[in-house]
């Protein structure tokens, strides 16, 4: 298990960004036919905005187009499934 998180900040001209806390899961089996992995990266499915889509919302809109545009979105849970394998 591993937690990945963001603090809240505050710039010089009083502008704030949201931190966020995600959490990882990774898990590994070694078996007769080599290592299976499992990892479920932002397991609690967190819907947040990188640092950078907030900051670049600040400095972009409404100069070059609504805010929505930049605001980028943390990537969704997502799944690895691994197969390994030394000879």
């Amino acid at each position: 298990m591993q937690a990945n998180h963001n603090f809240d900040l505050k710039d010089d001209a009083d502008r704030e960004i949201d931190g966020n806390t995600t959490l990882d899961l990774s898990l590994s089996q070694d078996t007769d036919f080599g290592t299976l992995s499992l990892g479920v990266q932002n397991l609690l499915d967190d819907r947040y905005s990188t640092v950078w889509g907030q900051r670049a919302a600040m400095f972009y809109s409404p100069y070059y187009g609504p805010e929505y545009l930049y605001d980028y979105q943390g990537r969704g849970r997502t799944y690895t499934l691994n197969w390994s394998m030394a000879y």
